[in-house]
């Protein structure tokens, strides 16, 4: 039995979104880490091990961005976890609102690009 893919111009905008997301993610994790402890001054209710488990959900993104380009359909369930940690994270710290409408925002437009190749996840 031969796999079924995905025409190219299916695939194109699931791929640049997820390019972006990952550069994204991979840049939030990298600025957090350099500049953790005034992050955690900022939002005092984030004690260390919070700021580490938000800065946990950018790189679980990086990996559930990574098994999405393969299709597989767990590493959807692994981005709503960690979208919705982030999510919870910002409501308990007091953050801002832009912050929970960019994470909201990012897995809208994943699951937006996710559409046409729906019947190809596994």
């Amino acid at each position: 039995m031969q796999k079924i893919k995905p025409t190219f111009g299916r695939v194109i905008a699931l791929q640049i979104v997820l390019t972006l997301t990952i550069i994204v993610n991979i840049f939030t994790a990298s600025n957090a880490v350099r500049n953790l402890e005034a992050f955690v001054n900022t939002y005092p209710v984030l004690n260390n091990m919070l700021a580490y488990v938000y800065i946990g959900c950018s790189l679980l993104n990086v990996i559930s961005c990574y098994y999405l380009w393969q299709f597989k359909k767990f590493a959807l369930y692994m981005l709503l976890v960690s979208v919705f940690t982030v999510i919870g994270l910002d409501i308990y710290a007091g953050m801002p609102s832009q912050p929970i409408f960019a994470a909201l925002a990012q897995f809208v437009i994943i699951i937006a690009s996710l559409i046409p190749v729906w019947k190809f996840l596994k």
